[in-house]
């Protein structure tokens, strides 16, 4: 009325116009913003597992150079390290 837009015609409702269009396409791209961060999130969470892993790896082997542990616990633990995380 009066020159107003208030069914949702035109631009200024939603990010990318108005009506239903103009709301989906909004959605779709504040979820793909969503999922971009929530994947940011897990890659970096793998990668401090990986390297506490590695971490562990590297004093598990340190203490069979030195004769710490013996073959057996080696084998044993290193097994039990890789099992939770990752490969030999």
């Amino acid at each position: 009325m009066w020159g107003c837009n208030y069914i949702g015609s035109g631009m200024g409702h939603w990010v990318f116009g108005g009506g239903i269009i103009g709301f989906g396409i909004t959605v779709l791209i504040l979820a793909l913003i969503g999922l971009v961060f929530i994947q940011l999130y897990k890659s970096g969470k793998n990668r401090t597992q990986y390297s506490d892993t590695m971490d562990s790896l590297k004093i598990l082997k340190t203490r069979f150079a030195r004769g710490e542990i013996t073959e057996q616990e080696y084998r044993k633990m290193r097994d039990i390290l890789c099992k939770n995380g990752t490969s030999k």
